[in-house]
């Protein structure tokens, strides 16, 4: 099944739907909406475009993508099993955390035994956030005309458009967020029993994703309570406790955190202990107590380019807002300011502003409430949104000058979303939306399905172009940031992908394995241990180094550290290091080279080891671990197949 026969199938699909019986519900609006078309058309094309890119440039438009989270899905779909997978030479808590998003992706992986679907797994979130600004707007008692301008801002966010087109979590943890504070409206208005079970499944879905969830808990509790304490709220625990608590028990019984690798500390008290503490994680060159940078933070999270058209609209529309009372306006306009706090006293990486997103959807509603009573008034409004709609796609090329860190470079250039050479492309698109727009909007069961169709359809046509329009690279229909994959990975990737099926790999180095499963998920990737242990995970080692059960003989081949940060080096239990590396300390050539043999591996993928970890693993003079100077010596059961300065492949055939 080809991209385009996958897209021409959803198209097909979409316009089945339009011959489907149409029901009534409690949900139905009883007039026809009136939206305009302007941002449906440039949310259209914004969506087509997004999807055209990634069908062609994803997963590698995310780092975390390849890294864990489609590794995960594609090792749970091979194994047909939800095991804890190892992520050495990163950040081990990505073994523990809530895997619902991995689980979403492992069941798109299974139709097809690849990523088609999984590889913009966070699309649909994208939709159903910006579904659900709508409603919540609507609930405020925005007319429909207003309440689409949040959806359509929080689309044209850059962070958000760029998790929508890749595969990491965040989007969804944002989206569940979203769907959490809608329905706990809901529930705390009407306390219907049904209502109350619903916002449990939400709120399982948003705790169940990431650990960061748990820090915006909060604004849930006070959600839930705004009304007072009420017995009802007990329907929540069923849906909690079915889609968070099983991930949190796993971590418990087998590691001895609910949070591992961090241990669960209340009141000073540590109720469990895991490899390490709040302080630890503290140790890290991306913790900041620099109140000046949480502007650069903010704006970077929402995007430069809306972030500061969004600043004067957003206060006037939450001004508005908290104006009409305290529930549930006043308490809406709140979130986002409270959820900043939390942000940044909650989250030892706080100058990471991925974790910011789940205030973005919040951020936005103030905009549908700018509005007044004047005509004259309400239409200077919508052109100033229908222009600032046109300056997030198209951009300037400057940055805003700024003293910061240096791995804040580029937090605050105003790049459009769209690449100049395609912006008259997004124009013909979003024309052509608004005129399907304008024709189906008399008939409401007509336009939505309409308007899915053509963005499938000119996705279609984006991704298949894209191969061939732009030779010998594949088109740039967006402007997006840069993973930071080096070129000479993506080039091994590559030749593992033309010459590697049916295999057992072994990958040491850099955490980054997915890429080397294969387009059909044909190969079975794994990390092999180097000492005796060939199944010991890091909670096994951390156990045993704790209880004096495992001792590495010196010299060690790796040391403890922070995150870019170093820790005082000593021997015995310890819980003051973020990066333990229990696992590289101790390595035996004849105990690594029996474990190949125990996981039956037949080609060995060597990457050079990032900036995180040379300082604290052993290395040769080219920057690879200690596997590579095994390999090297013994040439007949370790042939090198392929090499460049930062990855080799070695064809394994043990005796």
């Amino acid at each position: 099944l080809t991209i385009a026969g996958c897209l021409a199938l959803q198209t097909l699909m979409c316009a089945a739907s339009m011959f489907a019986p149409v029901r009534a519900s409690g949900l139905t609006p009883p007039n026809r909406p009136a939206v305009s078309v302007v941002p449906v058309a440039v949310c259209a094309a914004l969506l087509s475009f997004g999807a055209g890119f990634a069908m062609t440039h994803s997963p590698l438009t995310l780092y975390d993508s390849v890294s864990y989270h489609l590794f995960f899905a594609a090792r749970w779909v091979q194994d047909g099993a939800l095991s804890i997978i190892p992520t050495p030479f990163s950040d081990i808590a990505q073994a523990y955390a809530p895997g619902n998003g991995e689980l979403w992706f492992a069941w798109l992986m299974l139709p097809f035994h690849g990523d088609l679907a999984a590889r913009i797994g966070q699309l649909p979130f994208a939709i159903l956030a910006a579904a659900t600004l709508y409603a919540l707007a609507r609930r405020l008692g925005a007319p429909s005309r207003h309440a689409v301008y949040p959806a359509a801002f929080f689309l044209f966010s850059r962070p958000i458009l760029e998790q929508a087109i890749g595969a990491n979590v965040d989007l969804i943890c944002a989206a569940m967020f979203l769907t959490s504070l809608y329905f706990g409206v809901v529930a705390v208005e009407r306390n219907d029993r049904r209502d109350w079970m619903l916002w449990g499944v939400s709120l399982g879905l948003f705790w169940g994703t990431k650990y960061l969830a748990l820090v915006y808990t909060p604004i849930f509790l006070l959600l839930a309570f705004s009304h007072g304490p009420r017995t009802r709220i007990a329907w929540a625990l069923p849906g909690i406790a079915v889609f968070a608590l099983p991930w949190y028990l796993r971590n418990w019984f087998v590691a001895g955190s609910p949070i591992y690798p961090a241990s669960l500390t209340i009141a000073g008290v540590t109720l469990a202990r895991g490899a390490f503490t709040r302080a630890a994680m503290l140790n890290t060159v991306f913790h900041t107590s620099d109140v000046r940078l949480l502007p650069v933070m903010a704006a970077h999270g929402m995007g430069p380019s809306l972030f500061f058209f969004w600043i004067p609209f957003a206060l006037a529309g939450a001004a508005s807002m908290i104006r009409r009372g305290w529930w549930p306006h006043g308490f809406i306009a709140l979130v986002p300011v409270l959820m900043v706090p939390l942000y940044w006293f909650g989250f030892p990486v706080n100058v990471d502003a991925r974790f910011l997103m789940p205030a973005i959807g919040p951020a936005m509603l103030p905009l549908a409430f700018t509005f007044r009573k004047s005509r004259v008034w309400n239409a200077c409004v919508e052109g100033a949104y229908a222009l600032g709609l046109i300056w997030i796609v198209v951009g300037a090329h400057a940055e805003v000058p700024a003293t910061v860190p240096w791995f804040m470079g580029g937090w605050l250039a105003l790049n459009g979303l769209v690449t100049s050479t395609f912006v008259a492309g997004f124009v013909v698109v979003t024309a052509m939306m608004a005129f399907a727009w304008w024709l189906a909007s008399r008939s409401p069961r007509w336009a939505m399905p309409l308007m899915a169709s053509l963005c499938a359809a000119s996705a279609t046509v984006l991704a298949t172009g894209g191969e061939h329009w732009c030779r010998p690279s594949r088109c740039e229909y967006l402007d997006t940031t840069s993973p930071y994959i080096r070129a000479n990975l993506v080039g091994g990737w590559r030749w593992v992908a033309a010459n590697v099926r049916d295999s057992t790999i072994a990958y040491t180095g850099i955490n980054l394995p997915y890429p080397l499963t294969g387009e059909q998920l044909t190969n079975r990737v794994v990390y092999v241990n180097i000492d005796g242990r060939p199944r010991w995970r890091f909670h096994d080692y951390d156990r045993a180094y704790r209880a004096g059960r495992f001792d590495p003989m010196p010299p060690l081949l790796a040391t403890s550290s922070g995150e870019l940060m170093p820790v005082a080096q000593r021997s015995g239990a310890r819980d003051d290091a973020l990066r333990p590396r229990y696992e590289r300390m101790e390595g035996v050539r004849d105990a690594w080279v029996a474990n190949l043999k125990t996981f039956g591996v037949r080609h060995l993928f060597i990457a050079a080891l990032s900036a995180y970890e040379i300082d604290y693993v052993w290395h040769t003079d080219g920057g690879f671990p200690v596997e590579d100077t095994w390999a090297r010596s013994d040439p007949r059961s370790f042939r090198l197949e392929y090499e460049n300065p930062q990855a080799r492949v070695y064809a394994v055939d043990l005796p």
